[in-house]
């Protein structure tokens, strides 16, 4: 045999010998044998074929280079499980380096890479599941080979979590009903810890009752919520339902919840107090308190009123009822508590309050009603169910109250002194007076006579309406030698009255004047029933009503009736009525003076 000959027998000797090698080490594969095994049988063999192959000299690589890789065998795991996975490898021009892949959703952790050694993860599936591994050795020289294996991955579902949920009702225990109340059991907080998508983890509920009084008749037991009505029972019972959830897998899951149902005697009562009102010293804090239960049988309903001051509650065991306002110093708040029995013994109350002012120096009097009223009539006594009126409030009530305290005397809130023709108090009201001071306005009126005696004074005078300056482009009229009047001008209009009793200065006082609507409405006693309205203790004389009306003139003109800018009506008050209103300033009325005394 040539040298030529010999090299190529040598290296088709090599070659042969090379992909018996291969065959022999994918028969291991097939076979499974242990992978240390597998790799010695491969070892042996290849250095046997080696021995008869036959140098070259020709450049031609030898096998001795190629890097044979054993990854390992298939392995079989469950989901979320680690195992140690171990290959190898040999030949290549130097050292080696190892890498494995595999589907990104299979963990491996490598690391060492001069190591063909690593762990692995499985991933999470919903069925069995197959993955290829691969280890690939890389040598020095850039040379590589690859070898694999199958890792098969079986799931294992994690049961689901059920969870009940239940409502508190305020006042009691935990998962304690009185009766006729709501009951809602909430199944929603259950879960699944392994859920094949995000959507509706649990799939099925199923609710039922294990003791107890039957609570689900009507209910739809599938729901994730039941909402129940605890019955009106004679003795307190336990009740105690079952949840079952499913989750996407089919594994289940219970839980129970236990309830108190509780007796009708057992159910308590509830107290409620409506709004009280700030006032003042002396007025009405009207007391509205109800008495309710959800127990059936728990009426009739007491009731108790208290209060942490010294205001003077009307009636103490009535629901709606009434305090006057406790005399103060400053602003005070006043705490008024509610409380109810129902028919079982059971109470509850209820607390508010209230700011009770300081009284305060009024400049205005009050109205003088100091009646209440419903809806069809009058009455002297307070209406509970008709809280809120005029005689609750204000100098009237006060007054009413003894909270009020008064410079002179006067019915309801009103305040007046008498004066004599000088100006003085008269203390003795049996003395004749001549003007009268309101101790609230401060205003000084004139008083009428009922003798034709006294030119100024006499009650049943009348007179047009005349101003030659703030008349809304009307004067009004003279009135010359009319007969309705005594002044001693012969003019019986209002300017001429002025005139006339100014220069008597008459109660000592030379500024007299018509009072505006506000001071005249100011006197009226709108709590009297008969005409006129006012206190006739003060002024008794207002003259003949004409035609049921008794109207005495303002100093205002009045922009009702006003034509091409002209006022040609004043404004009155009528003191048989308290009613105001316009007439024609031609026409004769009567007058009453006033002036500032303050």
């Amino acid at each position: 045999m040539n040298t030529k000959f010999g090299t190529r027998f040598g290296t088709r000797l090599a070659k042969t010998s090379y992909n018996l090698l291969i065959v022999v080490f994918e028969a291991c594969i097939v076979l499974k044998t242990n992978s240390w095994i597998k790799f010695a049988v491969f070892v042996f063999i290849a250095l046997a074929l080696s021995a008869c192959g036959g140098g070259s000299d020709s450049g031609e690589s030898s096998t001795a280079d190629a890097i044979l890789v054993n990854a390992g065998a298939n392995i079989s795991l469950s989901e979320a499980q680690t195992a140690n996975i171990t290959g190898g490898a040999s030949g290549g021009t130097g050292a080696l380096t190892y890498a494995w892949q595999a589907d990104a959703s299979v963990i491996i952790t490598h690391d060492d890479t001069t190591l063909a050694d690593a762990v692995i993860t499985a991933p999470s599936v919903t069925e069995i599941s197959e993955y290829t591994i691969s280890l690939t050795a890389t040598d020095e020289s850039g040379s590589s080979g690859s070898n694999s294996f199958v890792l098969t991955v079986n799931p294992v579902n994690i049961a689901p979590t059920s969870v009940i949920t239940s409502n508190d009702i305020s006042g009691y225990a935990s998962n304690t009903y009185p009766v006729t109340s709501t009951i809602v059991l909430d199944g929603t907080n259950s879960s699944d810890e392994d859920p094949q998508t995000a959507t509706s983890p649990i799939t099925a509920y199923l609710w039922q009752q294990v003791a107890g009084p039957s609570l689900l008749a009507g209910i739809n037991s599938s729901a994730d919520t039941i909402t129940l009505v605890a019955p009106t029972l004679s003795a307190s019972q336990t009740a105690v339902f079952r949840l079952t959830v499913t989750d996407q897998e089919l594994a289940t899951a219970s839980s129970d919840i236990t309830i108190t149902l509780l007796a009708e005697n057992e159910t308590l009562p509830e107290a409620t107090i409506s709004l009280i009102r700030d006032v003042f010293a002396g007025e009405i804090q009207a007391l509205s308190g109800e008495g309710q239960s959800i127990a059936p049988s728990a009426s009739p309903f007491s009731a108790t009123w208290t209060n942490s001051s010294t205001a003077s509650i009307n009636n103490v065991n009535a629901f709606n009822t009434y305090a006057i306002a406790p005399l103060v110093s400053e602003s005070t708040e006043v705490r008024y508590a509610f409380s109810v029995e129902d028919s079982f013994g059971n109470t509850a109350s209820a607390q508010s309050t209230a700011t009770v002012y300081a009284p305060i120096v009024r400049t205005v009097n009050d109205t003088g009603v100091q009646v209440f009223a419903n809806e069809t009539s009058v009455f002297s006594a307070y209406q509970a169910d008709f809280a809120g009126q005029d005689a609750d409030f204000g100098p009237d009530q006060q007054s009413q109250s003894g909270q009020v305290s008064k410079v002179g005397d006067g019915e309801a809130g009103f305040d007046f002194t008498r004066l004599d023709n000088n100006g003085d108090i008269i203390d003795n009201p049996s003395f004749e007076f001549t003007c009268v001071r309101d101790n609230t306005t401060g205003l000084i009126w004139q008083t009428k006579t009922a003798s034709n005696t006294s030119n100024s004074a006499y009650v049943e005078q009348t007179f047009t309406w005349y101003a030659e300056e703030d008349n809304g482009n009307f004067e009004g009229s003279l009135n010359e030698a009319s007969t309705s009047c005594n002044v001693s001008s012969g003019q019986c209009n209002t300017q001429a009255y002025l005139d006339q009793v100014n220069a008597q200065g008459m109660c000592g006082f030379f500024d007299w004047r018509l009072p505006n609507i506000r001071e005249m409405q100011s006197i009226v006693h709108y709590g009297k029933t008969s005409s006129p309205l006012v206190d006739t203790e003060f002024f008794p004389y207002w003259g003949t009503a004409n035609n049921s009306t008794l109207w005495y003139w303002t100093s205002q003109s009045s922009a009702d009736g006003v034509s091409d800018d002209t006022a040609y009506n004043a404004w009155a008050v009528d003191m048989n009525s308290g009613n105001d209103g316009f007439l024609g300033k031609t026409t004769e009325q009567k007058v009453i003076l006033v002036r500032a005394g303050r």
